[in-house]
């Protein structure tokens, strides 16, 4: 999942409507740690909404996940060797096995994050278990080690959060072209996988469905809680107003923004994992060193770029760190004014980030927590 060098990205879009509502619910939910520690994480929800087309050619909404599902384990690691992760506590054979079956695939449906150490916020599919450890897609072990606090939660999946029959209302249709889509990028191939719900029965029956693939359902396709994606509505018939019950993230959350591939692209489509913005001076994008930030530059057209959509415009605002003193100085500008400080400007809630890698080499972006627990 998100481990050192795996990452996400996008193309450029031509319209987006997007109105985002925050609530935190007076409410927390009670978790036992092995000693009956009492821990406490706060709840709450966010509101989606995608906004119904006004034209044939469709209305992009760009969507993030800023709450995750409910953890349903916490502790210590007492050994990390290899990807064998090893607990502190008793757990129930293959109950974190990857189970949800796409096709003849399996997809994980939990993921572990390392919650301290070296690199807390560092989150990685979970492929197994036994009796007293977790089995991770990655090897952890030149990360993390014993000792570290870590929390176990189950994925959010397209079926969780638009509903396994489309409970959130979007357009279904007989095939692709004539449905709202759910557009998810591959950073690897640097281009979507399109998914729409399905609502004629013949040719493998009705639900959640790929364009590449409409006779098997894909219900239980992850959807990665720092990967942002498009809601492409086809439809004038309203707003579809999807509110996503959750967990707030506590503590950095580690993802990572893709370098340049052979063909020169080099996008990611990160998502705000929080509930609350983060400006651009605190968002640990730019480091001073491209090894592990973003590439400053004299302007925009030769540094990393972080696009960021604003709906009152229907266009892209595009900022960069300036690294030259002339006109206005260093630090972060857009490229609409280079002599403006926008350290303050906010990567929005529940929103995307498009960040375009302008060099090759992949990094990890460490995404701070923006509030005070």
């Amino acid at each position: 999942m998100q481990k050192a060098n795996h990452a996400r990205g996008l193309r450029f879009l031509s319209k987006l409507a997007f109105i985002t509502t925050v609530g935190l619910i007076s409410a927390a939910i009670a978790y036992q740690a092995p000693a009956q520690t009492v821990v406490t994480d706060p709840v709450g929800f966010i509101t989606l909404t995608a906004t119904g087309a006004t034209t044939t050619a469709g209305l992009y909404n760009f969507w993030s996940l800023g709450m995750v599902q409910v953890p349903v384990l916490r502790g210590l690691t007492t050994q990390i060797t290899g990807k064998q992760v090893t607990l502190d506590q008793a757990l129930s054979p293959g109950q974190y096995n990857e189970s949800n079956t796409v096709g003849s695939a399996f997809d994980p449906s939990y993921f572990v994050e390392f919650t301290s150490g070296p690199y807390a916020g560092l989150m990685d599919d979970i492929v197994s278990n036994d009796a007293a450890a977790i089995y991770t897609a990655s090897d952890d072990s030149g990360q993390e080690a014993a000792g570290v606090t870590y929390k176990i939660y189950p994925h959010w999946t397209i079926g969780l959060v638009f509903g396994p029959q489309n409970q959130a209302g979007l357009n279904g249709g007989a095939n692709g072209g004539a449905a709202d889509e759910i557009e998810v990028w591959n950073p690897t191939s640097q281009g979507f996988v399109n998914y729409y719900y399905k609502t004629t029965t013949s040719l493998g029956g009705s639900g959640w469905r790929s364009t590449a693939n409409t006779s098997i359902n894909v219900s239980n396709t992850v959807l990665y809680i720092d990967q942002g994606f498009e809601v492409e509505r086809r439809t004038a018939a309203g707003n579809v107003n999807l509110l996503l019950v959750g967990a707030v993230k506590l503590s950095n959350t580690i993802s990572v923004v893709y370098g340049t591939n052979s063909a020169g692209l080099g996008f990611t489509l990160a998502g705000n994992v929080f509930p609350a913005g983060i400006p651009l001076g605190t968002s640990g994008l730019y480091t001073g060193n491209s090894a592990t930030g973003l590439n400053g530059g004299a302007n925009g057209g030769a540094a990393d770029e972080v696009q960021v959509w604003n709906p009152n415009t229907q266009g892209y605002t595009f900022y960069y760190y300036k690294t030259t003193t002339s006109l206005g100085g260093s630090g972060w500008r857009s490229t609409a004014n280079t002599s403006i400080d926008c350290s303050t400007n906010q990567l929005p809630l529940g929103d995307i980030v498009k960040i375009q890698r302008r060099i090759k080499g992949s990094f990890n972006w460490t995404m701070p927590q923006p509030f005070v627990q």
